[in-house]
């Protein structure tokens, strides 16, 4: 999957593609070559996620700041 492709994904998406990647490097059935572009696929997956949680993170950091705000 390519780069841009990864990026256009959900979280969710995102978070499922890892899995298959996660299950298929730890059946040992692939070649080198398959095994290292599935793990660089999984490395993009798992900055991605991150990415997508530390937005969400923020977002609920802002929303709960805004209301300690309005009660204060």
């Amino acid at each position: 999957m390519e780069l841009s492709e990864i990026e256009a994904l959900s979280f969710e998406d995102s978070y499922s593609r890892l899995e298959q990647v996660i299950e298929q490097l730890e059946n040992g059935e692939l070649s080198l070559e398959e095994s290292v572009a599935l793990y660089e696929e999984g490395m993009s997956l798992a900055k991605h996620c991150g990415r997508h949680l530390d937005r969400a993170e923020l977002k609920v950091s802002q929303l709960l700041s805004a209301a300690a705000d309005d009660l204060g």
